[in-house]
């Protein structure tokens, strides 16, 4: 057996390093012919790079050669254009000299013009005086000549002018035919470079349609070729394929043969192997035969032993019931002393039940009246405050518009307005009194959670979940009183025993115990019920070493709304310091500056006032010296005199003027 097992492990290796050698085989085939592929690729990449690079130089020759006939043909029109503007520039300037010599001739002209009239008004004034004839013909002749002397040098300047624009309009003409020549150049060369360019692209097309041509021969010989190739590459491969499936096909007839008789040989050691087996198993069952006869016996001698115990069961049974009969005797006296006991007690409950009843609602009645009382303080203390602060903002609006007008209308400056946040006392509109008033109620219930606070529904749900999960915590003698009461004042008795123990003592024990109990503060969600107890043992701990600490946290707690009115006459204080600041030291300083300047302008403006004041008394007296020596001129006596007043004045007068 051993000998064959041998030759089967043999036969069985032989097959396995035949396979490992024909994988070796496969493999290095592979690599062969990938090797192969990727020559052949870079073969044919290289040889469409060459092709195309063929391609692609002589479009990029064509555009550069058609590039150049456009710039050429563009530089020969821009400069008909840069020629034109030239003349047209020379032109400008020539006018504007032109017209600053005609300026200065005008002005010339009336400036003499001016002086020769002013010469000739005054000379007419002279010619009254004449009294002799032939001095007056004389010099009306002089005064003749004079306006003939104007009248020529004005003639003579509109012949000069009607020269000049008969010159322009020549000029005109000449530009008229210019610009027709320019343009019928400039549509000679354009003419002549369409067709230049026209002829360029026939013959650039022929050339890159050539290029492509045989660069399209060149590509499908190639591909012919390598297609070619293939084909007989692949015709290769076929027989190389044909002739090594013989082999395969004669190797595995082989193989099949020789596993057949491995399998015969295999088959007679399993069948040896079984035999032997059975026989074992005969063996081991007569072994549990003899076993299972012995556990026979030791189950009768266990029946009998079982027997003479339960006799001994039902002796002790009846001394049970005996003894059972007393204790049923002693429940019955102990029960009729509790019902005594619980009657009792339940007087006690009932008069405790109402004294508590009546305290909560002398507690509510005190709890709403300093409600109302708080709302109502509170009201008033913002209404007045309300009307305060709008009367003070109403006068810092009156002073921002003078500090305006000053600004802009007296020193000529932009006035840039502060900020509207300085007249609001806090950012959510409800002042800090409110705010105030809030915070210390909510620090000042101790004991008892107010019915404000259970309306949050965090601290509800946190409440609740401390109901069901913590009644332990809840002491013996309120757990009587409960089934007496309402569920709302159950739940209340309940939450206000928890907290006692637990050592929460106002708002903000609350809002710490919450912390614990929640799961994610963002999305408000609790932890799960059960971990409420591990929430408890830790707010426990935590409220302990606090405690320990120090009285600092309680002395912070109980003076939380002395904090709270003091945050409040803060920002009061803020806000009016806010409002005294609108108009800064500097404004303040500018203000007095310019109201001692404006002193000093009224003071110039009452001096003018009085000096017009004075001028106009001047005026007043001077009309009446002119009117009494018009009276005086206008006498009748002057005409009795020799040298009237009159003829003295006319040659005082003349001989000033002469002067």
């Amino acid at each position: 057996a051993l000998l064959t097992a041998a030759q089967a492990m043999e036969a069985e290796a032989e097959p396995v390093l035949d396979r490992d050698h024909r994988i070796a085989a496969r493999r290095k085939r592979i690599e062969e012919r990938n090797v192969k592929t990727s020559e052949e690729d870079k073969e044919r990449m290289e040889k469409e790079k060459q092709a195309e690079s063929r391609s692609n130089q002589q479009i990029s020759e064509t555009r550069s050669r058609i590039d150049k006939i456009q710039t050429e043909g563009g530089a020969e029109v821009t400069t008909v254009r840069i020629v034109g503007d030239i003349r047209e520039n020379e032109r400008r300037i020539h006018e504007e000299v032109n017209r600053q010599n005609r300026r200065q001739k005008l002005l010339y002209e009336a400036e003499s013009s001016a002086r020769q009239n002013a010469a000739v008004a005054m000379k007419w004034s002279a010619l009254f005086d004449k009294e002799i004839p032939q001095d007056l013909l004389r010099e009306i002749e002089v005064q003749r000549e004079a306006c003939n002397r104007i009248i020529h040098s004005k003639d003579r300047l509109i012949k000069d002018f009607r020269l000049e624009l008969k010159g322009k309009d020549d000029e005109y003409i000449k530009s008229l035919k210019k610009q027709a020549e320019d343009v019928d150049l400039l549509l000679e060369r354009m003419g002549r470079q369409f067709t230049s360019l026209r002829r360029t692209y026939e013959d650039e097309l022929d050339e890159v349609e050539t290029a492509f041509m045989q660069e399209r021969h060149e590509l499908m010989q190639s591909q012919e070729d390598e297609m070619n190739a293939l084909m007989d590459k692949r015709r290769e491969k076929e027989e190389q394929y044909m002739e090594a499936r013989r082999g395969r096909v004669d190797e595995d007839q082989r193989q099949l043969e020789a596993q057949r008789v491995q399998d015969a040989e295999d088959y007679n050691i399993l069948k040896i192997k079984l035999e032997t087996e059975i026989q074992t198993l005969e063996q081991q069952l007569e072994e549990m035969r003899a076993t299972y006869q012995l556990n026979q016996e030791k189950l009768d001698y266990n029946y009998r032993v079982l027997v003479e115990r339960d006799a001994e069961n039902a002796n002790t049974i009846k001394q049970q019931k005996k003894k059972l009969t007393r204790m049923t005797d002693v429940m019955s006296a102990l029960k009729a002393k509790y019902a005594r006991e619980e009657k009792r007690y339940k007087g006690e409950n009932q008069d405790l039940t109402e004294e508590y009843k009546r305290i909560t609602e002398q507690f509510k009645d005190l709890q709403n009246k300093f409600q109302h009382f708080e709302v109502a303080d509170t009201k008033r203390y913002r209404d007045m405050w309300q009307m305060n602060e709008e009367i003070v903002t109403d006068l810092m609006r009156k002073v921002l518009q003078a500090d305006k007008i000053i600004h802009e209308q007296q020193l000529g400056l932009n006035w840039f307005p502060p900020s509207e946040q300085i007249f609001q006392l806090d950012a959510d509109g409800t002042g800090a009194g409110g705010a105030a008033m809030q915070s210390a109620g909510g620090e000042g219930e101790a004991g008892l959670v107010s019915r404000g606070q259970m309306d949050n529904e965090n601290i509800k749900r946190m409440l609740e979940l401390l109901c069901n999960e913590a009644g332990f915590l809840v002491e013996s003698k309120i757990r009587t009183l409960l089934d007496s009461l309402p569920p709302e004042e159950q739940s209340l008795l309940k939450i206000d025993s928890i907290l006692k123990v637990l050592g929460v003592e106002g708002a903000l024990d609350v809002e710490k115990l919450l912390s614990f109990f929640l799961a994610d503060a963002d999305n408000h969600e609790l932890i799960h019920p059960n971990d409420a107890i591990k929430a408890i043992k830790a707010f426990v701990e935590e409220h302990q070493a606090e405690g320990q600490g120090g009285d600092g946290i309680k002395l912070a707690k109980r003076s939380a709304k002395e904090l709270g009115h003091e945050g409040t006459r803060r920002e009061e204080r803020e806000f009016w310091q806010r409002m005294s600041n609108v108009i800064s030291d500097k404004t303040y300083r500018v203000w007095n500056a310019l109201d001692r300047a404006m002193q000093k302008y009224h003071q110039l403006l009452t001096n003018r006032g009085t000096l017009i004041g004075e001028v106009g008394d001047l005026q007043q007296q001077n009309d009446e010296l002119k009117a009494l020596l018009n009276q005086y001129l206008s006498s009748k006596i002057n005409e009795d005199l020799h040298v009237p007043p009159t003829q003295v004045i006319k040659l005082d007068g003349l001989s000033t003027f002469r002067r």
